[in-house]
């Protein structure tokens, strides 16, 4: 941890040189994960030439590695110099629920660079963060992570404490309704889905506990647009995605979930997670 903090100190230029030579290692000498990477990019852009895909897999490794070496000075920096990489678009959208007296339920995807959205909110934004997480298997890196997104006031929960959590922290008058971020696009076990959407142009299990807790509890959901610009600097754009979930029909927020996920997928696709093996399981294996 003190290496990491230490190197943390230099500079951003010197930071995106080392990107630069792990981007390198990343993709042409020890190729991290480069068959799922490409397996994932085929399958989710069928229409996309053999070099279009390429084109995307190379710039997803370089924004991959950026994001490696921001992770990395956002250890060390001031709050002040990390909301200095984040623009906010209708922020003014969680006060006007929060003023409702109500608490928000925050989807996003796992789109470079996502600890932004878990570290910092909008200035304007008076409400408490939760982000929903489980534990990673590493303690080391459980430790790191863990470090980076509590820095600034975000709360972390455990998944299995999360519904407990929100049911007590919403019926309590006295209470700050905060935002709960879910990030809802990776995949259940096997035993645990419930729901297979179209996403990507293939069938894609989707948790649906989000939806549920928004359903029972009748919490606003507000998509969270996450987009990198460039090195450095990231746009956040806060879109309504239903303010009274009990009257919706059964898999209709996820679906409209889905639909707005693959909407900022197709704006850069450089930029959403590909080494994740997103569909390692598929619906003819389900018994």
């Amino acid at each position: 941890m003190l290496f990491l903090w230490l190197l943390g100190l230099l500079p951003f230029w010197i930071i995106y040189l080392l990107s630069d030579l792990l981007y390198y290692l990343c993709y042409y000498v020890i190729p991290y994960r480069k068959a799922v990477v490409f397996s994932n990019l085929r399958n989710s852009f069928p229409q996309h030439s053999d070099e279009e895909i390429k084109d995307i897999a190379k710039q997803f490794y370089r924004n991959f590695c950026d994001v490696i070496v921001e992770y990395i000075k956002l250890l060390s920096i001031s709050e002040e110099k990390v909301r200095r990489m984040v623009e906010f678009k209708n922020d003014e959208l969680l006060e006007e629920l929060r003023h409702k007296k109500r608490g928000v339920l925050v989807l996003q995807g796992h789109f470079l660079n996502w600890e932004l959205s878990l570290m910092i909110g909008p200035q304007i934004s008076k409400s408490k963060r939760h982000v929903v997480y489980k534990k990673l298997s590493s303690e080391n890196f459980e430790k790191i992570i863990h470090k980076l997104r509590t820095r600034f006031g975000t709360n972390m929960l455990t998944m299995y404490e999360t519904l407990d959590f929100i049911r007590k922290n919403e019926a309590d008058s006295t209470a700050d309704h905060g935002l709960y971020h879910f990030g809802a696009d990776q995949a259940p076990m096997m035993h645990k889905i419930e729901y297979w959407g179209r996403f990507l142009n293939q069938e894609t299990p989707f948790f649906t506990g989000p939806e549920k807790i928004a359903k029972e509890l009748n919490i606003p959901v507000v998509y969270l647009d996450l987009q990198r610009v460039s090195r450095g600097k990231y746009l956040i754009e806060y879109k309504i995605v239903e303010e009274n979930p009990e009257s919706t029909r059964q898999y209709e927020l996820t679906d409209r979930y889905i639909s707005l996920l693959e909407e900022a997928i197709n704006k850069n696709p450089a930029n959403y997670l590909w080494s994740h093996r997103r569909w390692k399981n598929k619906r003819n294996e389900v018994t």
